[in-house]
């Protein structure tokens, strides 16, 4: 009676073996799909040193201001404290303007020639002079010009608008060479300092007013287009850097360089397509801070669909077959495919021939589970706790378990190892050649990435998402540029 009990319970294995479906199809628990959203990376900061060759704007203040300052009667007389004083006119000429920064602080000066006619009364009775008026004259009627040095100081800053704010001051008006008449005892030289020194004024005012008109807006604008337009990394795809704020650090410089850092805040992204909805923000109001290194921290997400991935494993698994242990198993793969589910999970879907003792399905659809594991020490992506899943616990498929358990799943752990070492050291080439390029004829960039690492892999339902950090230097340079 027992063996006819156990014949039993056998040919009911047997014929639930035969009842069951030809297609076999296994499912996912419902807590699978239960949505895990991918953690937000930190904004990057980025820090750009600029660095302005200050030689376009002399030029510019050079062609804005006049080379000649005269009296306002010249070539008339002008008289001096009086009646009992002198008259003269006087012409002055200046050199060419140069400039340096110090600092903060754009010092520009000259040196310019200088001379004198005039004529004074030895004598002043009842407010008029009693005898001809003695002439005199310096650096003028074949005399060699008489020198001064002229220097003004001008403090600059970048309003929020991306506009230009100089406080200017004449800082210097020393004479050279002095211009004083001996035999009359009158020492002119502070006289004509004195009385050129409100047109030197009125020069420092000019300056600030066209300061005032100096507008970098249109440029700022189109440098934050750029910033929003995707850079293309030959062979690889799309960075983004994706901007929301940016600010100025205090202007600084030293001889013939105005040296100043700008600064991103951005959340940059990197994706193997290009986005053609790109929609640019308006440019923010330009900020400032105090920070003035040269360093960029990138936190960037790489979107990468799970195409890469299963093209990899099908490369090892497509029109092959796969055996248990003691042959009774066989597995004839066909074809697989890999999702998300939004929760650190990923799907194998898997199209196959199977055959379980003496049962064969063919184009049966299996599937697994599994988590990306990245391995930093190693810079390897590995695939853990890969699983057969089914809700129904469907017995065929826990007959095969040998088949796959102790080998398919193996495999897929074994096939499904990316090494990312190559790869980050191929993007970091890649990122940095892109970093070095002439934006226009007037501006340079240059720049480095010294360090890029993955801090972690996550798959969202529709792209598996890679979170990176990149680590460098950018360096900005402009000569060359006019105001025309």
């Amino acid at each position: 009676m027992k063996i006819r009990i156990n014949t039993f319970v056998g040919l009911l294995l047997l014929s639930t073996l035969f009842i069951s479906s030809c297609k076999l199809h296994s499912e996912l628990p419902n807590i699978i799909a239960e949505e895990i959203p991918v953690p937000v990376l930190e904004s990057s900061v980025i820090q750009i040193p600029v660095e302005v060759n200050l030689q376009p704007i002399i030029n510019y203040a050079n062609s804005k201001t006049d080379k000649i300052i005269r009296n306002p009667e010249y070539p008339n007389f002008t008289t001096f404290e009086g009646v009992e004083g002198p008259r003269a006119s006087y012409d002055v000429t200046r050199d060419a303007l140069t400039g340096t920064m110090q600092g903060n602080l754009f010092k520009a000066g000259t040196t310019a020639a200088y001379g004198i006619a005039g004529d004074y009364c030895s004598e002043i009775v009842w407010g008029k002079c009693i005898h001809p008026r003695i002439p005199f004259s310096c650096g003028t009627n074949g005399e060699e010009k008489r020198k001064v040095k002229i220097g003004f100081s001008s403090k600059v800053e970048i309003t929020s608008s991306y506009g230009l704010k100089t406080h200017t001051t004449v800082s210097e008006v020393t004479p050279i060479d002095p211009c004083k008449m001996t035999f009359l005892k009158i020492d002119m030289t502070n006289k004509i300092m004195d009385a050129i020194r409100p047109s030197l004024n009125d020069c420092a005012k000019f300056i600030d007013e066209q300061s005032k008109s100096t507008n970098f807006k249109s440029l700022a604008q189109d440098a934050w287009k750029q910033l929003w337009t995707p850079i293309e990394i030959d062979g690889y795809g799309f960075l983004s850097i994706n901007p929301n704020e940016i600010s100025v650090s205090q202007l600084n410089g030293t001889g013939q360089l105005l040296k100043f850092n700008i600064g991103l805040r951005a959340n940059p992204k990197f994706t193997f397509t290009k986005d053609s909805t790109l929609i640019v923000p308006v440019l923010p109001a330009l900020k400032t801070n105090a920070k003035s290194n040269s360093e960029f921290v990138f936190n960037m997400p790489i979107i990468s669909s799970y195409t890469d991935l299963t093209n990899h494993l099908k490369k090892n698994f497509n029109e092959k077959t796969f055996k248990s242990e003691d042959g009774k198993q066989t597995i004839l793969i066909h074809n697989l495919a890999l999702s998300g589910k939004g929760n650190s999970t990923i799907v194998l879907e898997m199209n196959c021939d199977l055959k379980i003792g003496i049962k064969k399905f063919k184009n049966a659809t299996l599937i697994f589970t599994m988590n990306p594991v990245y391995d930093s020490k190693n810079q390897m992506l590995e695939l853990h706790d890969v699983q057969l899943q089914s809700d129904k616990n469907h017995l065929l498929l826990q007959a095969g378990t040998e088949l796959f358990q102790k080998v398919i799943a193996k495999k897929i752990q074994e096939y499904g190892k990316t090494d990312f070492k190559p790869i980050l050291e191929s993007n970091k080439k890649s990122i940095s050649d892109q970093l070095h390029k002439q934006l226009d004829k007037n501006t340079t960039l240059n720049g480095q990435v010294n360090n890029l690492k993955i801090l972690g892999v996550y798959p969202s339902e529709n792209n598996l998402v890679i979170h990176t950090q990149a680590i460098g230097v950018l360096n900005l340079k402009m000569s060359g540029y006019s105001f025309e």
